[in-house]
């Protein structure tokens, strides 16, 4: 299960959505706090991802921790860009960078993720994006 979290990740600092794409089941699920609903499937996985490449094209991942279980893994590291392109953001949040902790679970089945659930700190987000700084 190690070995599919590194390619994940390597796949993702090199924002390969093909590479991403095929790590994933065909009903795989995906879910954050900045997701209004969960994405699903490859399409979804390849919306949710493709977003986060075009809003910040610097955006690069750095494991700090595995902790593998039975039939799931969960991964802790730091992610860190730099908002270039704002998809309906507001516009005091352009060239922001920011730098989050960040922790996925992913549910792996037959060698692919079934589930992928991150969680990160809104408020630390938010507040290196300038939102508070707004009156």
């Amino acid at each position: 299960m190690e070995d599919l979290v590194y390619q994940r990740f390597n796949a993702m600092n090199k924002h390969d959505l093909k590479a991403i794409d095929t790590l994933y089941s065909d009903s795989a699920q995906i879910e954050s706090p900045n997701l209004q609903a969960p994405e699903k499937g490859r399409t979804g996985i390849h919306s949710v991802y493709s977003r986060y490449f075009i809003s910040s094209p610097d955006l690069h991942y750095v494991i700090t921790r595995i902790l593998p279980g039975d039939s799931s893994i969960t991964v802790e590291y730091t992610s860190t860009g730099t908002m270039k392109h704002l998809e309906d953001g507001p516009s005091y949040m352009l060239d922001k960078k920011y730098t989050l902790k960040n922790c996925t679970i992913l549910e792996i089945r037959n060698n692919l993720i079934v589930r992928d659930v991150s969680y990160f700190d809104q408020v630390s987000f938010l507040r290196q994006v300038g939102f508070f700084e707004q009156h």
